[in-house]
């Protein structure tokens, strides 16, 4: 059995290496060949230079060589999901079992990952995989405990894979909960930053936290996804390392805006991914179209994309009528 990793970024390295410790046959492929050779020649990864990967870990840009594999992992960013899809399509074997390790919305068409890739490829069971799971730390060997949701026999295969002692893999038929509550909390911790950035302190970030899981639990909810899959390692877990955790890239994106650096250089200059600012307009798009209210992603995409000075953007949430908490 071979699993391949699409995408050579933090996370798919992470993973590809976790499972090759664990003795599996694992392939790592990314698009860029001169990054692919010097991952190859160094055995390490340029963002994660601490770790060295596993010596069984094979890396490649070649993508005949994923026709090799039965089980794919997808973790490329939300936004090159669509394009890449169409030029492996001819490559990945008919009926092959996609996983997504990705956690975004496609801002054109506001669709999940899996929804993507569905429409994309050639019909073949889906599934992602999702919780609360910094890069560095699971690549260190650090406890992690994560959900799969979608194709149930996929969903299996990755139990059977990735479960070990230092590796917990729950199961869920929330798929749409499971993807929504990923892609999401990536807009709640560029606000965290701003929060962090500002000085605001522990009681303002608390409330921001809170707030921001009411936000994804009533626009989940209008899609179609369970509340209890919000209160899970998608939802709340992953939530909560991505707003405090030193290693959240949207965090780090917040922080930043709130010190003075210009959010749009730092999405440019940044090597990781900032998903949380593409789908906040996503979300908001969403919202709009369901009839929910987005007030945070409202303001943290006006923070990005219009340039709203952080200050103003605060100061319309806290000017924002009273109701109810579960409103």
């Amino acid at each position: 059995m071979t699993t391949a990793v699409i995408g050579s970024g933090t996370w798919g390295a992470a993973t590809a290496a976790v499972l090759a410790r664990a003795g599996q046959d694992v392939l790592l492929w990314g698009r860029d060949a001169t990054k692919i050779a010097g991952m190859t020649a160094t055995r390490r990864h340029p963002d994660l230079p601490d770790q060295i990967l596993p010596p069984t870990l094979r890396l490649t840009a070649d993508a005949l060589d994923l026709s090799a594999a039965d089980l794919v992992m997808w973790a490329v960013p939300a936004q090159h999901t669509r394009e890449l899809a169409k030029q492996l399509h001819s490559f990945l074997p008919a009926g092959l079992a996609m996983v997504s390790l990705a956690k975004g919305l496609e801002h054109s068409s506001l669709k999940r990952i899996s929804e993507v890739l569905a429409e994309v490829l050639a019909p073949r069971p889906l599934a992602c995989l999702s919780g609360p799971a910094m890069a560095p730390e699971v690549i260190a060997g650090k406890p992690v405990a994560l959900v799969a949701a979608g194709d149930a026999a996929t969903c299996a295969c990755l139990v059977e894979r990735f479960h070990s002692p230092r590796i917990r893999v729950y199961t869920s038929t929330d798929l749409i909960g499971v993807e929504l509550g990923g892609a999401l909390k990536n807009v709640v911790a560029v606000a965290a930053g701003l929060c962090d950035g500002l000085q605001l302190g522990d009681n303002a970030k608390a409330a921001l936290i809170a707030r921001g899981l009411a936000e994804i639990r009533r626009l989940g909810r209008a899609l179609g996804a369970a509340d209890a899959t919000f209160a899970g390692l998608a939802g709340l877990g992953d939530l909560l390392t991505s707003c405090y955790s030193p290693h959240g890239r949207n965090r780090r994106l917040g922080l930043a805006i709130a010190l003075g650096e210009n959010p749009l250089d730092f999405l440019t200059q940044s090597h990781t991914v900032a998903e949380g600012a593409w789908t906040s307009r996503a979300a908001i798009a969403l919202g709009e179209r369901v009839g929910i209210e987005m007030p945070i992603a409202f303001q943290v995409a006006s923070v990005i994309w219009h340039a709203t000075p952080v200050a103003t953007a605060l100061d319309h949430l806290l000017a924002r009528s009273p109701k109810e908490e579960d409103a």
